[in-house]
């Protein structure tokens, strides 16, 4: 994978793996809210890439935001969408470094005994993508009917 799918995937499985929140809507691939149940939509917009020292092949530092929207039934009032949004401030707080592996990435085939891992079939060597986050704030929630909508946004840096 690039290093964008793998910061996307990175923040993605984080977003996955949190408890307690709605179903998650994710970009390009089909979701049919139902009306009167919460879900959240994740996109990831990449802002820039510049590199981080002078010099030939120069570390690149990647920044950009993720943009988490909070849908909750209308008519429950703004504290079901904060409730979430808290949450998730608490996931994504400032200075919480994502460390991600990407599965597909130097996968060596099971040849002898000392490749074997748990699954005893196969190692991984993947280099890990750790996603930095600089910051994330909730701003004005607002009326789609059915739906109130609170937006989050977590920004995040990363070094390649």
């Amino acid at each position: 994978m690039t290093i964008i799918n793998d910061i996307r995937a990175c923040l993605d499985t984080h977003l996955t793996n949190t408890v307690g929140i709605p179903a998650i809507a994710r970009q390009n691939v089909p979701f049919e809210p139902t009306t009167g149940t919460a879900f959240i939509k994740a996109d990831l917009i990449p802002t820039s890439r510049r590199p981080a020292v002078r010099g030939l092949n120069p570390q690149q530092r990647y920044d950009g935001l993720y943009s988490i929207l909070i849908c909750t039934p209308e008519g429950l009032g703004s504290g079901a969408g904060y409730d979430i949004a808290d949450t998730l401030l608490d996931r994504f707080n400032a200075t919480t470094d994502i460390v991600y592996t990407n599965p597909f990435d130097g996968i060596l085939q099971e040849n002898t005994d000392d490749l074997l891992q748990e699954d005893n079939s196969r190692l991984l060597l993947g280099t890990p993508t750790i996603v930095s986050i600089d910051f994330s704030e909730v701003r004005t929630s607002f009326l789609d009917s059915p739906f109130y909508c609170t937006p989050l946004t977590v920004a995040w840096y990363c070094y390649n």
